[in-house]
């Protein structure tokens, strides 16, 4: 069975991944098939690394990993809040789709609230 949703555009698969990696939410098994694969040669990158690899495809910024942990971690809280569970797959799913809207505000940043949005996660992370 085909998931049409990867048929229409194949790179979401990879950029869902690389969303479940930077929450530290992707099974070992998915890195490991993710790093068998020459992403390189297949989309004619400089970087080797396929995390690497997604960011250059996909034309990622340098602080797209600060907006995916931060709203991971804004929409934990919500959900603990509401007693709910939100899926790191069903995040990934939803990060990537409202981020390939063509108006989207995702990893769109005044100076200060990226700053805030660092602070935010530093908090979280314990650093």
């Amino acid at each position: 069975m085909t998931n049409s949703r990867y048929t229409e555009n194949p790179m979401a698969i990879f950029f869902e991944n690389f969303v479940l990696s930077t929450i530290g939410k992707l099974p070992n098994e998915n890195v490991e098939k993710l790093n068998s694969l020459n992403l390189a040669k297949v989309f004619n990158t400089e970087p080797k690394e396929w995390k690497l690899i997604v960011k250059e495809v996909l034309h990622l910024s340098d602080t797209i990993e600060i907006a995916i942990l931060d709203l991971w971690y804004s929409n934990q809280k919500l959900a603990s809040e509401q007693k709910v569970e939100y899926h790191p797959n069903q995040f990934a799913v939803d990060f990537v789709d409202n981020y390939l809207r063509g108006n989207s505000r995702i990893d769109i940043w005044t100076e200060d609230s990226l700053k805030q949005a660092k602070e935010r996660i530093n908090r979280i992370q314990g650093h």
